[in-house]
């Protein structure tokens, strides 16, 4: 379903191993992100129960959280597989694209915080790459979240272009549409959702899903997922251990 042809395309690494191997052969090479003073630490062990929607396909498991770079690996060893995923963090939210082993190279994730006056102030993270980019959108059509917003950012190489929220089943689909002299097809797709002051989605195509989770005070993830081969959201808790 993805369009890409973004900045952040110059920053997948090639390597013979698959995204699971490069995220467990760096990760502890790596620095910790450094979070803002608002930031709570999401990194640790967490117990996790969690289910498909309509609390269908009841499954539990443990998601190890850690630090790669300015972003975060996670990794799930549940009752239904494993799926690994790279993550980012604003205030008290984080947001992970996830994939089954293997088969994440192109996703991609972006995390928002919503403003009173409904600024959308993101950071993103692509698989593969260790740097975290920047995105401002601020609309320009509609109202509440779904609308047209005018965006300009920073991933490899700034950019500017606009962005069309769009409501679908219980989600959201976000469309760029980019300028700029790297792109061939100068767009990108992905699929999520908004709760509250924050908003997430995973781009990258059908493979890849997200998971977006408000902290809790005491270290607790509360959290909802989905992706692009469904229009509906499962639901998922982590305890921290």
């Amino acid at each position: 379903m993805l369009r890409l042809s973004f900045p952040l395309i110059l920053f997948l690494i090639a390597s013979c191993g698959g995204p699971g191997e490069r995220i467990k052969d760096t990760e502890s090479s790596r620095p910790s992100p450094t979070p803002t003073p608002s930031e709570r630490e999401i990194s640790g062990t967490f117990k996790v129960s969690g289910s498909f929607t309509n609390d269908s396909d009841p499954y539990d498991g443990i998601l190890t959280i850690a630090p790669q770079g300015d972003i975060y690996s996670f990794r799930w060893t549940i009752s239904r597989g494993s799926r690994i995923g790279v993550g980012v963090q604003i205030g008290n939210a984080t947001a992970a694209s996830f994939a089954a082993p293997g088969g994440g190279k192109d996703c991609g994730v972006v995390l928002y915080k919503v403003a009173a006056d409904g600024t959308l102030e993101g950071r993103l993270a692509m698989w593969g790459n260790y740097n975290v980019g920047t995105e401002k959108a601020t609309r320009i059509e509609g109202r509440g979240f779904a609308g047209k917003y005018e965006v300009s950012g920073s991933y490899a190489h700034p950019y500017k272009g606009t962005l069309t929220i769009t409501k679908d089943g219980s989600g959201y689909i976000f469309d760029w549409e980019l300028d700029g002299p790297e792109a061939d097809d100068p767009s990108r797709v992905a699929f999520g959702t908004w709760h509250g002051s924050y908003a997430a989605a995973s781009f990258g195509g059908r493979p890849c899903s997200f998971a977006m989770y408000d902290i809790q005070s005491n270290g607790n993830l509360d959290g909802r997922w989905g992706g692009q081969k469904a229009v509906t959201f499962g639901t998922e808790t982590a305890s921290r251990q």
